[in-house]
C-alpha cells in the first residue's frame, strides 16, 4: 500500500525540468510496448489475508500528503478504483473504473497542480497480521421492573415468556481490526498505466496511458529513490469494520489513505 503521492509529485518536477519523463515530449503517448521492469509474483509464493479484510472493495475517497527532498503537496479524489483480496493472501487492484487524482504541490520551488490518472491493473501477494482486533456488544435487554410486595395483574391476553437466556444475552457487533501488510515476492505491474496532466504552471500532458514500469526506475534515479509507485499493493497498514476497509500507506503522516466500501 505505499502509495504513489511523491511520485506523482516529482514525475511532475521532473516533466517540468526535462520536458517528461524518459525522454518523453509533454502531450505525447507513452511508448506502446508491453514490456515492463515489474514482473509477476513467482507461483510458489503463498500469502495470507485476515477475515475482515476478505471481499472485494471498492474506493470512495482517496487523501493524503508527502514530502521528499524535491516535492511536497497533497493529492485527493480516486473514487470508483475496486480491490479483490482473497483468504489466500491474493490481491488485485483494479484502477480501470477510477477517477483522477487531483494534486496540487511545490515541485523544487515551483507550484505545481495537475491530475494523475491510473489505468489497468495490478496483482500481488501479501502477508496481513493484525495487531488489535475488538468486538463490541449492544447491550442486553431489561426485565421490567416489579415493585416489592405488588401482585402481578393478570392479563388478558396471552404473553410471551422470555427466558433469562435471552434477556441477557447480547448481540456482538462487527468486529474492529488493525493490523498491517506487506507485499511477498514481487508485485506484477505489467497492465498499469499512468495519465498525467499539468494545470499549472503549464497545461501540458507528461505521460498518456503509458506503461509505468517503462518509467519508473529512471524517475526513481533521479529523485534520489523518493518515488513510491505502488499503489495500494505495497507495505502499509490497514483497519476494517464491517462494510469499510481504510488502506494506508504509512504508518506516519505520509501517504495515501484509501477507503473502501465492501460490495
Amino acid at each position: 500500500m505505499r502509495v504513489p503521492t511523491v511520485a506523482v509529485l516529482t514525475l511532475a518536477g521532473l516533466g517540468l525540468a526535462v520536458g517528461g519523463c524518459a525522454g518523453t515530449e509533454p502531450g505525447a503517448s507513452g511508448p506502446t510496448t508491453s514490456t515492463t521492469r515489474s514482473s509477476a509474483p513467482e507461483p510458489t509464493v503463498s500469502g495470507t489475508a485476515t477475515g475482515c479484510m476478505v471481499g472485494t472493495w471498492r474506493t470512495t475517497q482517496v487523501s493524503g500528503r508527502a514530502a521528499s527532498a524535491v516535492a511536497s503537496g497533497s493529492i485527493s479524489g480516486g473514487t470508483g478504483a475496486t480491490v479483490t483480496i482473497s483468504q489466500n493472501g491474493r490481491v488485485l487492484a483494479d484502477f480501470s473504473g477510477m477517477q483522477p487524482l487531483s494534486f496540487t504541490a511545490e515541485v523544487s520551488g515551483n507550484a505545481v497542480a495537475g491530475s494523475a490518472t491510473y489505468g489497468g491493473q495490478g496483482t500481488a501477494t501479501i502477508k496481513a497480521s493484525a495487531t488489535t482486533s475488538t468486538a463490541t456488544t449492544d447491550a442486553p435487554a431489561s426485565a421490567p421492573a416489579v415493585t416489592p410486595g405488588t401482585p402481578p395483574v393478570p392479563s388478558a391476553t396471552p404473553q410471551t415468556t422470555e427466558t433469562p437466556t435471552a434477556l441477557a444475552s447480547a448481540t456482538a457487533a462487527a468486529a474492529a481490526e488493525e493490523g498491517t501488510w506487506e507485499p511477498i515476492g514481487k508485485i506484477d505491474w505489467s497492465a498499469l498505466r499512468l495519465t498525467l496532466e499539468l494545470t499549472k504552471p503549464v497545461e501540458a500532458r507528461l505521460l498518456d496511458n503509458a506503461p509505468i514500469g517503462d518509467y519508473i526506475d529512471d524517475a526513481a534515479n533521479q529523485s534520489g529513490q523518493a518515488i513510491e509507485t505502488d499503489p495500494i499493493l505495497g507495505a502499509g497498514a490497514y483497519s476494517c469494520q464491517g462494510s469499510t476497509l481504510t488502506l494506508k500507506g504509512d504508518t506516519d503522516t505520509d501517504g495515501l489513505t484509501w477507503t473502501l466500501t465492501k460490495i
